[in-house]
């Protein structure tokens, strides 16, 4: 054969491997299931992936106090817009020294978050004028009073009250606004005080006002979740429970959908060996996770953070009150060596439909009197709220009712107090 037949051969089959190359790279369909759990792929439940600590950690009351009164926002919504202003704040002077109780001004605002949280946090929460070194101790109440070269002094007081931080807020424009409140309370509504003790609870005093309102649910597809849970989706199996609900297995790991389809339970059996993760880490892995999985699907804040277990809850919001009674209103994650171990969560989002009217509530003084008629102790009520009650008026319809309510959160659990069975008019049993 002549060389130029075999250059010719060769130059050809080339030419085939080359067609048959580029080919197999436009027919090429890769695995998008599989990248689904890789961090740059776009999966998840369709909720919001930018939350951030200082988003979910929210006081549940401010306090005014004047002289031997006290003071609230009658709209919580007022109450988390000052709070978001504070957090603009810059603060100097940062120090940490001895404490003996809370302050003892006749002028001064207190700030209640709803769980015990570590001084590291101040920085994420809060601005301040320079880099600080903050203490190992955990804070609940903040303490804002009134100096008169007209600064703020804010105080971070320790859980037993033996130790506190200290920080200045020169801006006499703010310290004008707070001023104007303690001095002027017209614009608020006037509380009264539930037990006197280390941890007080504030209620307030006449009877509330709120909407109440219907909310049109949208169902989640569990299996959306299956793509951000499991490490291979692909190997995941779906059964049917004899309960009639559904299970999602890769025999490792898995997910059951609860009876009504409207919550799921997750567990992961390979996370065993367990390690007590710092507050820091155990809240920023957990808001890091539920990130990744565009998984704030209404508006969550912190509600509890036990580290000793690695775990942690965030309740629901729904026009700045929370809601309660209902799988629906919590989201409960535990983890283990900084994976996911156990994860509780609803799989549907809420849209307000049309519709609403006013709702006037018992007054606080009536919940005082209930509690005092009930067999409930006193020393055992953690807190006292005004929330929602999420109920279904016919489960064949696409919608909720936001109920108004009294909760009290007594042993470590929150309860509806029921005044129809049991008369809160005068001389009533």
């Amino acid at each position: 054969m002549k060389l130029e037949t075999v250059k010719s051969v060769i130059l050809a089959v080339l030419i085939g491997i080359s067609l048959l190359l580029t080919l197999g790279l436009w027919s090429y369909q890769p695995n998008y299931k599989f990248m689904a759990n890789m961090e740059y792929a776009e999966a998840g439940i369709g909720g919001v992936d930018d939350v951030h600590k200082k988003d979910v950690i929210v006081p549940t009351s401010v306090i005014f106090h004047r002289y031997n009164r006290v003071y609230g926002f009658a709209d919580p919504k007022q109450r988390e817009s000052l709070y978001r202003d504070m957090q603009s704040w810059v603060m100097y002077n940062f120090k940490t020294g001895k404490a003996d109780g809370p302050p003892t001004d006749d002028y001064q605002v207190e700030l209640t978050f709803p769980y015990k949280l570590p001084m590291k946090i101040l920085d994420s929460l809060f601005s301040f004028n320079e880099k600080i070194d903050l203490p190992d101790w955990s804070f609940q109440r903040i303490y804002i009073t009134f100096n008169e070269d007209l600064s703020l002094k804010v105080q971070f007081l320790s859980e037993n009250g033996d130790q506190r931080a200290t920080a200045l807020v020169n801006n006499s424009k703010k310290y004008n606004e707070l001023w104007n409140y303690v001095t002027n309370p017209k614009e608020l509504s006037e509380y009264i005080l539930f037990k006197e003790s280390d941890t007080p609870i504030y209620i307030p005093k006449n009877k509330p006002e709120m909407k109440q309102r219907r909310v049109a649910m949208q169902s989640i597809n569990p299996g959306e979740l299956v793509d951000v849970l499991f490490s291979n989706p692909e190997i995941v199996r779906r059964d049917t429970t004899n309960a009639g609900g559904v299970y999602y297995t890769d025999e490792v790991r898995g997910m059951r959908v609860k009876g009504d389809g409207k919550s799921i339970e997750f567990f992961n059996t390979l996370n065993t060996s367990y390690n007590q993760m710092e507050p820091m880490n155990l809240l920023d892995t957990s808001i890091n996770n539920i990130n990744e999985q565009k998984g704030w699907t209404s508006e969550f804040h912190l509600e509890e953070l036990r580290p000793a277990t690695n775990f942690i809850r965030y309740r629901m919001f729904y026009s700045g009150y929370p809601v309660f009674n209902s799988d629906l209103a919590v989201i409960e994650q535990e983890f283990r060596n900084d994976d996911l171990y156990k994860y509780q969560r609803p799989i549907v989002s809420f849209n307000t439909s049309p519709g609403e009217n006013t709702v006037e509530l018992p007054s606080g003084e009536d919940v005082i009197y209930m509690i005092d008629k009930s067999d409930m102790k006193a020393d055992e009520i953690d807190d006292i709220r005004i929330g929602y009650h999420l109920a279904a008026e016919d489960d064949d319809l696409p919608y909720l009712t936001m109920k108004p309510a009294w909760y009290v959160k007594y042993n470590g659990n929150w309860q509806e107090l029921e005044f129809d069975k049991l008369s809160i008019n005068k001389g009533g049993a």
